[in-house]
């Protein structure tokens, strides 16, 4: 581990899938509050445990990062939260990215968690990281290792299981996986924070 780094990472990955390596050191995303949190997990469970296993609901904003957070790194993304006001979230209804798999919240304002995306990953801390795969959308998945016919099939039987709505976003978690690939938050930016 880097001697500065603000937290610890896992030094055992031989049993990690090749993808998941790159997440080693995780990445910045926005932890919805409850009930939803709850609700979307409930959902994620029934429909994709193994991605539930891994990270609660969540809206995924950055790259992963390529390397430890570092107390510097740390200090100039709060310099850049505080910049940026909160702003509300809405999301809902159930969405999909066919022909890609999956079924997701759709989340809004695209323009706005763009932004905020662009200016965090703007910081020193993702120099080197590998470009985007996608560009970015933002959205709340609810299943994602699925077929095309579960995707299609989940579409409807789910119709309605959400509730669209919106929070308050005036936050962003940084989370990073442990040794089972689990993530959990390891800090937290609050936006528009002055100091």
């Amino acid at each position: 581990m880097k001697a500065d780094a603000i937290t610890t990472y896992t030094a055992d990955m031989s049993h990690w899938q090749t993808w998941q390596r790159a997440y080693r050191y995780g990445m910045l995303l926005i932890l919805p509050p409850e009930p939803l949190h709850s609700e979307v997990g409930r959902l994620r469970e029934a429909y994709d445990p193994r991605s539930q296993a891994a990270c609660g609901a969540h809206i995924s904003l950055t790259v992963p990062l390529p390397g430890p957070m570092t107390a510097g790194h740390w200090h100039e993304l709060e310099q850049i939260a505080a910049g940026l006001a909160p702003f509300e979230i809405q999301y809902g209804p159930l969405s999909n990215y066919l022909p890609i798999p999956g079924v997701v919240l759709a989340i809004a304002p695209q323009a706005a968690l763009d932004a905020l995306r662009m200016s965090l990953e703007a910081a020193t801390v993702f120099d080197g990281a590998p470009p985007r795969r996608h560009p970015f959308s933002a959205h709340m998945t609810i299943a994602e290792f699925v077929t095309v016919e579960q995707t299609l099939a989940l579409m409807d039987r789910l119709a309605g299981a959400v509730s669209p709505g919106a929070f308050d976003c005036r936050a962003v978690s940084y989370m990073a996986p442990d040794e089972g690939f689990v993530f959990g938050e390891r800090a937290r930016l609050l936006l528009g924070a002055a100091g």
